[in-house]
């Protein structure tokens, strides 16, 4: 199995995904899917990749940087640096702090000394989305 099989087979199990599920979702080939994972297949196409990042419903840059098409360290640099500039910004704009931006950014939020995790982050900013609905 391939270094990026493996992670492509952990990513969809981890989202709950059947091969043919994610076939369904990705538009792509159950069969190649599953070449792909034990390696029997290169890495795919960034197009490919791409169809298959929707089915999984994660950004498409998060595949084509395991697939090494984008370096994992300049990306991370990168992100890094760019979600500095947006926490700048926002600081400077007004002394005031957005929930939605903090719940949106990458930057470590804590509850009771229990650093969020993505999913929980997304769930807090459902919650009040619907407690804040007109």
């Amino acid at each position: 199995m391939s270094n990026f099989g493996e992670k492509l087979r952990k990513l969809r199990k981890g989202k709950g995904l059947s091969i043919r599920k994610l076939s369904e979702l990705s538009g792509v080939a159950h069969s190649y899917l599953s070449q792909v994972e034990t390696g029997k297949r290169g890495i795919p196409k960034v197009e490919t990749l791409e169809r298959i990042a929707t089915g999984l419903d994660i950004p498409s840059i998060d595949l084509l940087v395991q697939a090494g098409y984008i370096d994992g360290l300049d990306y991370a640099k990168l992100k890094n640096e760019e979600e500095d500039i947006e926490w700048s910004l926002a600081e400077q704009e007004q002394e005031s702090i957005y929930v939605d931006f903090l719940l949106d950014s990458n930057h470590p939020l804590y509850f009771q000394n229990k650093l969020l995790t993505k999913e929980e982050k997304a769930k807090i900013k459902s919650v009040i989305e619907i407690i804040l609905k007109d």
